[in-house]
Order: structure tokens, then sequence, then C-alpha cells
């Protein structure tokens, strides 16, 4: 497996197994930041509550008379961990150190590997101070359902090499060890490394005096643990990373090897694109969040929303089917139709739930139309008729309440928030619209195949109207582009104010002129009308889901290839303003353009996301295009997987039907080139497919062990064929 490495000592680190996350800085240490928590993200989570501010090594050379607290001048990001080297961050102490740390997949806890290598004549004499600094407290939003941090962390000595620390009001733990030579020990809420770190917690520091002859090695461990539950389960998690951290190590190392090996990637001379396709995969694995008695699922960002979202995973598992981890598609599925089950119980879905299980948001409009239309995707993937049964009478109370409640005027654009949460702006937004007509599609989809028949005489009769009064209201002519929003003017006029501080605030001057001529030249004021307030992302939604007219669609998108939309790192949130840029906004503009017919321009905006890749984090993408935000998002595995599979490969899976149809669009810039894509899985098949363009001809083979039946469409030709082992050329 790949490594890569930085040195860029105060950018952030995010890794971790499926129940903890380990977060600091690419220097080895653990700054306080974050405003979910003021100050408090940052260090080892075991969600929902975290256990570690940190922990740090303090080196004292004896004869020398020099102490520094070690600072790593090197990371190195591994897929399953993170390594630190101390080449030159000890001074004149001439000792070399390297420290490699990973939390093992399903293990409550991590663990942490010193070793260091003396380079100095003769008898080097060490102190090794080991300070770890705890800080038992729950996940945010905790307070908000009465679950507030206990007064303090109250520290019991078991033996001189282990630690056991216990939230005062809570049956949280957490236990420390080492073993590191000696019984030296000091346990104190007063005791702190080279951070000052806030919250209620302890320090415990093991410390130990080494001899090192030149050369000579000397190793030693950190093993954390934790619980959310019991003394007894702490102690027991400790005792298996202390007994098997070894063999966890490897066991990682190996599932991340299967995770890169399935859909896996290559395109002659794209070694850079696969490189990304691949590192994104690993990110994603990261994200992946088990809380026992809550669920497992795919999180949306670390180190700021280390929690489930409606909204960032109706994105993310697109892309996650399409990288082939089905069972994790499912499992974070299930765990948003529960809480959306137990919030809200009438088919809204939720937006925001915290690894406590608590719902902060009860969920914006766009979610619902999304998870509804997922469903079917999901459906496609795996054929797993039991989860589409199980969900389908939830889908069916969404739509009653996106067209009943959000929708008073029965126009069929349901009103609220969308993607975009702009306070005050929740009206009849785009994103809202389209995926609600998409939704109406899926559920003709559904309903049909499990027989639900007078259903499927309603949502297909809704779905047709939808999608023509989303390219007849929002569609603005003038511009060649849809609306933002769709509202009358007297519900626009009172927001004019509060939507001018929000662009000066951004430095936007100018802005006040720009909407008060809208205002001027809109029709009545009881009539509803399309308005480009923002400009925003969404709204290239429409090509997304293919509910755009064909004209239409190719007029908007020719629009938006333009340096009022795509900026340096591809698409901007708000072509207004100009500013930020997602891997998201950048992702769905890259699909609504293969989906389109356009895999040139699709391409041309994932290479533009690409060059954020690794500017912070090696191996990642931030949330905030270049540089900023969360340092791994888990919607970026939608804007890479989706165009490349769905579009590019053009894999239409059809699960239930055990059928695979392969609409290839390949770039124009990998013609002549072989483009594989190996163990896909679709259901309980994997396909390994390779295909090439030679002179606008298309060359295809398939490994089909499953015999499943393969339909390939090129160029308005379509061949059907059936075998274990399927030739064609077009």
């Amino acid at each position: 497996m790949a490594a890569l490495t930085s040195r860029h000592p105060f950018n952030l680190y995010y890794s971790g197994g499926e129940y903890v996350k380990i977060c600091g800085s690419q220097d080895g240490y653990f700054p306080d930041f974050g405003h979910h928590i003021v100050n408090e993200m940052g260090g080892i989570w075991l969600h929902p509550i975290k256990l570690l501010d940190g922990f740090w090594l303090k080196v004292t050379d004896l004869d020398r008379g020099i102490a520094v607290w070690s600072r790593a001048d090197g990371f190195t990001n591994e897929p399953w961990g993170t390594r630190f080297d101390y080449d030159h961050g000890l001074g004149h102490i001439p000792v070399r150190i390297d420290r490699m740390q990973f939390a093992p997949e399903l293990e409550k806890g991590m663990a942490a590997h010193y070793r260091l290598q003396a380079y100095g004549k003769g008898v080097t004499r060490l102190r090794l101070e080991l300070l770890a600094r705890t800080d038992l407290r729950p996940v945010w939003f905790s307070d908000e359902i009465g679950i507030l941090d206990g007064a303090r962390d109250e520290a019991q000595v078991l033996t001189p090499r282990r630690v056991l620390v216990k939230d005062s009001d809570h049956e949280w733990y957490a236990m420390i060890g080492s073993d590191l030579p000696g019984e030296e020990i000091a346990v104190g809420p007063e005791l702190y490394g080279p951070e000052f770190t806030a919250g209620n917690g302890c320090g415990v520091a093991y410390a130990a005096e080494i001899e090192l002859a030149e050369r000579e090695e000397f190793e030693f461990r950190l093993i954390v643990a934790g619980s959310y539950v019991s003394r007894e389960a702490c102690e027991q998690s400790y005792q298996v990373i202390e007994a098997g951290h070894g063999a966890m190590l490897e066991e990682k190392r190996r599932l991340y090897e299967q995770v890169q090996r399935r859909a896996e990637l290559s395109v002659e001379g794209e070694d850079r694109f696969t490189e990304m396709f691949k590192w994104v995969k690993w990110n994603n694995q990261w994200l992946v969040q088990t809380v026992d008695g809550v669920g497992r699922g795919l999180t949306a960002g670390g180190p700021t929303y280390p929690w489930w979202f409606g909204c960032d995973n109706t994105y993310s598992l697109q892309g996650v089917l399409a990288v082939g981890d089905a069972q994790l598609a499912k499992d974070t599925l299930n765990l948003i139709l529960e809480k959306s089950e137990e919030a809200n119980g009438n088919g809204r879905i939720v937006h925001e739930v915290t690894t406590m299980g608590a719902v902060s948001n009860p969920g914006n409009t766009q979610e619902t139309a999304h998870y509804i239309t997922f469903l079917w995707e999901i459906f496609s993937w795996t054929g797993d008729e039991e989860l589409l049964r199980r969900h389908y009478e939830y889908a069916v109370k969404g739509i009653e309440w996106l067209l009943g409640e959000m929708d008073p005027d029965g126009d069929l654009f349901p009103s609220g928030y969308g993607i975009i949460e702009i306070a005050g702006l929740n009206m009849e937004l785009i994103d809202s619209a389209v995926y609600t007509a998409q939704a109406l599609k899926a559920m003709a989809k559904m309903s049909g195949y499990l027989g639900d028949l007078e259903r499927t005489a309603k949502y297909k009769e809704l779905a047709d109207r939808a999608s023509r009064a989303v390219n007849e209201v929002f569609w603005m002519e003038e511009e060649g582009l849809f609306a933002d929003a769709v509202a009358s003017k007297r519900d626009i006029a009172p927001k004019v104010d509060y939507m001018v501080s929000l662009a000066e605030q951004q430095g936007l001057s100018g802005y006040r002129d720009y909407v008060e001529n809208l205002l001027e030249t809109a029709d009545q004021d009881e009539h509803d009308q399309g308005w480009l307030l923002n400009k925003n992302w969404v709204i290239v939604t429409p090509m997304e889901a293919g509910i755009a007219d064909p004209q239409k669609a190719e007029r908007a998108l020719k629009t938006m290839r333009s340096s009022t939309f795509i900026g340096e790192y591809g698409t901007y949130l708000a072509g207004i303003y100009q500013q930020g840029t997602m891997t998201i906004s950048t992702g769905v503009h890259a699909v609504a353009e293969a989906a389109n017919g356009y895999p040139d321009q699709a391409l041309e905006l994932l290479e533009r996301m690409g060059r954020s890749f690794s500017r912070v984090l090696p191996g990642s993408f931030s949330e905030m295009s270049p540089d900023y935000g969360c340092v791994v998002q888990a919607w970026t595995i939608y804007a890479m997987a989706v165009p490349v599979v769905r579009h590019f490969f053009g894999i239409r899976p059809a699960a239930y039907e055990k059928k695979l149809i392969l609409a290839p669009k390949l770039p124009r810039a990998w013609e002549g080139r072989s483009c594989e894509l190996k163990q896909v899985v679709v259901g309980d098949a994997e396909f390994d497919i390779r295909l090439k363009e030679v002179d606008g001809h298309l060359h295809a083979v398939i490994h089909n062990p499953g015999g499943w039946q393969v339909e390939v469409q090129w160029d308005g030709m379509t061949k059907i064929s059936q075998g274990t082992r399927i030739e064609v050329i077009m």
C-alpha cells in the first residue's frame, strides 16, 4: 500500500478505526481547536465520548542537561494509521525517534509505538516522560439532551504502568498504560504536557531512565482503551489491545488492501488520477463510525462533523455503492431511517444525528426527497428486496409530507431549506424541487416492483407534472440557467436587507444594486417566478438528476462553463460570491456534465478538484477547497466515484434482474488507453471490466463469473451477452 508524506507540521490529520478516531497536528501534538465543542474537537475519541486530549513525550539528555518535548518534523499518512519522524525535533540530543500509531478497526482503543535510536558517540543517558491527558466528556449537542460533562476525571493507579480514569458523573472510562521500564508515575489534574488543553481532564505521566549505546534502539508502547458503558468493558478492551495490537495492525493492513482492490481503477497514463481514486476509498473507511446501541454508518467529515447526516449520505452513499461497499450503505441508510422514525415518524428524514443518538435538526426539505431517490439506487445495486420493503412505507409517508405539509400551494415545489442552509431562505428551492421530481420517479419504480399499482399510476403522473413544472417555472430563458428559488416579489422583498448583509460579510460590494434590480424587473407581487439570488451551485441539479429538458440542459451546462461558476479548484458554492468551493459542488457539476454526454468537461472539473489533493492532509481532499474545513469529507467519494463508475464506465446495475448495463462515455483524454475497473460489486456478483476506445470503436472485455446478462450500449448500438467472459467490439 502507498503512503504519503508531509512537512506541514501545524496541519491536522484524522485517522482511526470504526470505534476510535484520532486527530492531532502533523507535528505529533494535539492542539485545542473546534467550534461545535469549543477547543475540544481533537484528541482521541471513542464516540460518543472523548477519551484523551492527547499524549506527548519528553526526552531529557541527562549528561548534556537538555530537556525537549519531542516535536515531529516529518509526517507520513498511511491508509491504516500515521507515522511521525523526529529526526531534528530533539535539538542537540543525539537520538532519532519514530512513532507509529493506529486504532484497531473493531476495538475500542488505540496503540502508539515509539522507537528510539541513538547516534551519538559512547553512551547516551536519557530520561523519558510519556504523558497523556484525559478528557472524558460527551459529544456535541449532548448538553441539549441533558447529558453533561462531569466536574472532573478521577484517576485510579492500578499498577505503576496502568491507570484507570473515570468521569465523576458517568460510567465513562479510559485506561492508559505503557510498557516503559520502571515504576515512576505521576497522576493529577495539574499535570500537563507542552500544550495546555481545555476541559476537566487528568494527567497521567510515566517516566523511565535508559542508556543507549551508539546505534542502539529502544522501543516502547502507549496503549489506550475506553468504554462508555462500564469499567469491565474498558479493562477488557485494554487487555485485548495490549495482547494483540501487532496482529490487529496486520489485520487492519489487510482490510485496507481489500478496500483498495474493490472497484480498483487503472487508466494508462493517469497515475495521479487513479491514486486519488484509491485514496478516496481509504478516506471513506476512516469515516465509518460504529457506536454500540446507536448504529453503524458513514459520518460526514473529520474532525468537525464526526456524526451522521441525511443530506451528506444521500450523496456519499451513491459513491459507496459505486466502489462496492453495499453493507456500509445499508447500515447507514438503516441508521438514518431509525432516527427519522424516532424523531419525526411522518416521513421526514433527519438532517443531523450525533453519535449520542440525538437529532439536532429534524431535517431539511431536500434530504427527504433525496433519500427516497436513493432507495431505488441502493435496490438497483444490491437487489435487497427486504431492505426495499423496510424503507418503502416510510418513503410513502415522505412523499405525503413533501407534497402535503411542505407544499401548501400544491405546485409540487416543497418549501423549506435545501442543501444550502442560508438562514431566512427557506423557500421553494431548486434542489428540493428537482429531487422531489426525481423521488416521484423512484417511487413509481419501487411501487411498480412491489405491486403497489394504484400508487404507481399516481406517482408516474406526479413525476411527469413535477418534471415539467421544474422546466417551466425554474427555467430563466434570458439567463440560460435554472433559478435558485421560486417565490413572489412580495416574499423576496423583506429578505433583501438580510441577503445584503450576508454578501457584505463576504466582502461583496454591489449586491444591493443587483438584487434591487431583480425586484424592479420582477412581475406582480403575487406571482411566483424564478430568482437567481446567488447563482448557487445547486442550479446544476436539474442536469445531474436528469430532470432538465435536453435543450435546456445543454444550454445551462454551456452557460455554467465559465469563470462565473468555475474557479481554480472547481465549482463555486455561489457564482455571485466566487469564493468557496467544495468537492460536492464540483462533484455534482461533474456528474451533470457526464450524465448529459460531456465526459471531457466532467474530467476537467475533477482535475480542478484534484489540485487540492494532499494540500492539507496527504492523501485527502479538504471539505473546502483547497485547504480548509474538515481534512477529510465523505461526499468526496460521490465526486470521484459516481462520474467514473456510473458515467465514464457507464455502469447501470439492475441486481434485482441479475443484469448489468454498460453504456460507457470515456473522456477523449483516455482514448486509446486501457481503462479497467476490477472487482465491481453488484448484488452478489463481481465484475472485472476493461474498456478501450480506438478510432471511435469500443473494445470491451467483461469477466462475469456469475454469468449475469450484460448489455453493452455504444454509439446507438446494443449488444446483449451472457457468459463468464464477454468480449465485445462495437
